[in-house]
């Protein structure tokens, strides 16, 4: 894997400082799918995503730059990890106070209201 920066920014004690999604040891080798993915309808996006999501989400709770780059920019660290999703799809990691992370998907239409295609969350749970 290339040592490609993201193109974002991480708020770090009052500064900004570039992230480097790729050059941690941790992230070396990961791979959220086995090949280049193209999502090209948001039927195709219902059916993969979540799989997907889930294993981004799972990364997040082990690999902190990984974890910068998705909570900033999750289409476009999708897109570095060669998911590709079309342009009427967004992406959004959304935190309430108390409660895990989720990853929110909309679809866009044309002079219609974003409309929430799915939401991930990850939970821990313990059985017995």
């Amino acid at each position: 894997m290339s040592s490609k920066k993201v193109r974002s920014l991480t708020r770090n004690l009052g500064q900004y400082r570039m992230v480097n999604a790729r050059n941690d040891e941790e992230s070396q080798g990961f791979q959220l799918v086995r090949q280049e993915t193209h999502l090209s309808n948001v039927s195709q996006v219902e059916r993969f995503l979540p799989d997907i999501l889930g294993r981004a989400l799972a990364r997040c709770w082990i690999d902190k730059v990984f974890r910068q780059s998705f909570y900033l920019a999750p289409k476009e660290t999708l897109t570095d990890y060669h998911v590709h999703l079309p342009d009427d799809i967004t992406v959004s990691v959304e935190t309430d106070p108390g409660e895990r992370s989720k990853v929110v998907v909309y679809e866009h239409r044309p002079g219609e209201l974003p409309k929430r295609v799915m939401y991930l969350q990850l939970v821990m749970m313990a059985g017995r």
